[in-house]
């Protein structure tokens, strides 16, 4: 089970002990939070893309919530846990606004482990060619963003029964990869649209 949970700006209790929240988000649906991928966001879930690509046995269905006031650019300077009084040094402050970017990939088939790690690779790739298509500019450096600075993603495929059934390739090069490259740049370039508007 994987769940995005909306939360509400000043909602103390989910961010507070967010481990705790979304355990009991989980077992209020009466399911087991041990079996269970568990994100929130303040982003409007009613506003998220979703985008399903599929070639011959091949199915891959993504899932994009979207907040861009957080936007970072990777390698922007940090707003938390640096030294008293270095906070803003030639930067600006985020705006204290919903602003997360989630993704769900599920893909119908078995990936090896490498395959798991190559499907969130290009995961990552393609919000961010999401995000740089839509302009999205860092809240922090004001360069073309990368992400937010509280993503997340959960990738879900098939318990693979043993190495010869499972796809063990996932790159730019494999139909794998471009079933996830762009079903996550679809439904990020829908969820941001939303997102912006």
């Amino acid at each position: 089970m994987i769940v995005n949970h909306q939360i509400q700006m000043g909602d103390y209790t989910a961010t507070e002990a967010p481990r705790g929240h979304l355990m009991s988000v989980v077992r209020a649906l009466g399911r087991d939070p041990r079996r269970a991928v568990a994100m929130m966001t303040g982003a409007q879930i009613a506003r998220a893309g979703h985008a399903t690509l599929a070639r011959g046995d091949l199915t891959v269905a993504a899932w994009c919530s979207a907040g861009c006031s957080n936007a970072l650019r990777v390698g922007d300077r940090a707003t938390v846990g640096v030294p008293r009084g270095t906070e803003n040094e030639g930067c600006k402050t985020p705006a204290v606004k919903p602003g997360t970017i989630n993704i769900i990939v599920a893909i119908n088939q078995p990936l090896t482990r490498a395959a798991m790690a190559e499907a969130l690779q290009i995961t990552v790739e393609a919000r961010v060619a999401a995000i740089s298509d839509a302009g999205v500019a860092s809240v922090r450096s004001g360069a073309i963003a990368t992400g937010t600075g509280t993503d997340c993603i959960a990738v879900a495929a098939p318990v693979p029964a043993s190495r010869a059934n499972s796809i063990v390739y996932c790159g730019k090069h494999t139909l794998p990869g471009e079933l996830i490259g762009r079903a996550v740049m679809r439904s990020c370039a829908i969820a941001i649209a939303r997102a912006l508007n």
